[in-house]
């Protein structure tokens, strides 16, 4: 996060903090559950894939939600996906997060102070749960994060109500 000043409260839904991550990607368990962010790091190939056989590769990923999406959910994905640039962009996060030399990535974090909830599926193939709770130091704030047993790394889709639950609460203002 460029500028964790202007975030006054930060929710994230199954998804690591950049020095969890790249502590994790040491390891060969995370390895093996992250191999696609190599993939993608190759020029072109990526894209190619994911296009073929009407988005298999990216659909591919979506199957392990509970319940399955739908095949109207799944078109608007599709549609998204096909907008211009989008395979390309969505790529490019996993590209930058294997091409940034360790020292740069390291120097670009910063502290976010900004009191934070992770809501994290257990189920999640792609990311550790040992991944799921940032550093005290990354994040001081850290409300807590909530764990969900039967969600997926799709967790807002798996258990949507209780997140919606999780996320309403948090957002909520202050009572006195």
């Amino acid at each position: 996060m460029n500028h964790p000043e202007v975030v006054e409260r930060l929710a994230i839904l199954n998804a690591a903090h950049p020095r969890k991550l790249s502590q994790g990607l040491h390891h060969p368990g995370q390895l093996r559950r992250s191999w696609y962010f190599f993939f993608f790091d190759l020029p072109d190939l990526p894209e190619s894939v994911v296009h073929a056989n009407h988005w298999h590769f990216f659909r591919h990923f979506l199957h392990d939600a509970h319940p399955a999406y739908t095949p109207e959910e799944m078109d608007r994905y599709i549609a998204a996906w096909s907008q211009p640039g989008a395979a390309t962009g969505m790529i490019n996060y996993y590209r930058s997060s294997v091409r940034t030399p360790p020292k740069q990535a390291e120097e670009a974090i910063r502290q976010v102070k900004a009191p934070t909830l992770v809501i994290w599926g257990q189920r999640d193939r792609y990311l550790g749960e040992d991944l799921a709770e940032p550093e005290h130091d990354d994040v001081p704030n850290l409300d807590r994060v909530e764990r969900l047993p039967d969600a997926s790394h799709w967790v807002h889709h798996d258990e949507a109500e209780r997140v919606n639950q999780v996320l309403t609460e948090f957002f909520a203002p202050a009572k006195n």
